[in-house]
């Protein structure tokens, strides 16, 4: 009987706890589905998440595939090698929907392929961001007009006064090309937005009048600022995570474009790269224009996800 009574306190109490935020979620959901914008954006990211997670089944062949040839270990003939990269074929000698490249592989497979690599260094370079930026955002600001925010602040200039996309050359020159090293060159130049506006957002939560009932209980700077402060500035920060993620891609297909990628991984600033490196930018627009669209999309839907969070958190603006 015990047992039953404590059972059903705790499932009470859970109840009490979750339910309000279960329902915030769901109102927030609600106002987020009335901005089309948003809900294109994340169609189009589920998209590119499935291709991601399931490459094989949204394409004809596996990467290694090669026209004319297929996956046997044979030559292709002169004639063969002439035609490539070759238009979009639906039938005989091959399917190719969206044509190949000079080595005769299918652009279509590699772009779905490379939406993995995309999605690696959009997500991670954005969480980097983030984790770098909120927790310094939230400290500077609680620390408004004190020597740890006057630090924090100087560092942030110093930082601003740096050219963003030499800056990053040199750095991913400097430490090696690999996927890693982009992803962390991208994080510690895309942090400071992040830093500087979730600072003024601190600022103006602290002067509010929970923060002080919080400080009267004695309770620490440290819960103060992870308990009752870091909630509320969660939304914004999601926001921006959106936007540096979006950042973080257009940011590796241009370096790619420079020729400062992974030539090791597949993504779609190498394909484009590699257009340019021989020589078809106006002769093979089915092998440079779905990379491009392909980009455009992905950092456009992120960007429509992020402006349509924004509104949500912030429904006074209307």
């Amino acid at each position: 009987m015990s047992t039953q009574s404590e059972s059903s306190f705790d499932l009470d109490a859970f109840r009490e706890r979750w339910e309000p935020r279960i329902e915030r979620l769901k109102r927030g959901w609600n106002r987020y589905t009335t901005h089309k914008m948003g809900v294109i954006g994340l169609v189009i990211l589920a998209v590119f998440i499935l291709w991601a997670l399931f490459p094989w089944a949204f394409t004809p062949h596996t990467p290694e595939w090669q026209a004319y040839i297929g996956y046997e270990n044979t030559r292709m003939t002169p004639d063969q090698v002439s035609s490539l990269p070759h238009p979009p074929a639906f039938g005989d000698p091959f399917f190719a929907p969206l044509g190949t490249n000079v080595n005769g592989y299918g652009v279509y497979t590699l772009l779905v392929y490379a939406a993995k690599d995309a999605l690696y260094i959009g997500f991670a370079a954005g969480l980097l961001s983030s984790l770098v930026g909120v927790p310094l955002g939230l400290i500077s600001g609680f620390y408004g007009d004190t020597w740890i925010d006057e630090l924090i602040q100087r560092i942030v200039d110093v930082m601003y006064g740096l050219p963003f996309l030499p800056f990053l050359v040199v750095l991913v020159a400097i430490r090696g090309v690999n996927t890693t090293n982009i992803i962390l060159g991208i994080a510690i130049t895309s942090w400071l937005n992040n830093c500087i506006l979730i600072r003024g957002e601190t600022l103006s939560l602290k002067e509010r009048s929970y923060i002080d009932s919080a400080k009267v209980a004695g309770a620490s700077d440290t819960r103060i600022v992870f308990r009752h402060i870091l909630p509320n500035v969660l939304p914004l920060a999601f926001v921006f995570l959106a936007q540096d993620a979006a950042i973080a891609i257009l940011t590796q297909a241009s370096l790619a474009y420079l020729g400062l990628a992974d030539f090791t991984a597949n993504s779609w600033g190498l394909m484009i790269e590699n257009v340019k490196a021989h020589g078809y930018i106006y002769n093979a627009p089915w092998w440079l224009l779905p990379p491009g669209i392909a980009i455009t999309l992905i950092a456009a839907a992120f960007y429509f996800i992020g402006f349509s969070m924004e509104d949500v958190t912030n429904p006074q603006k209307e």
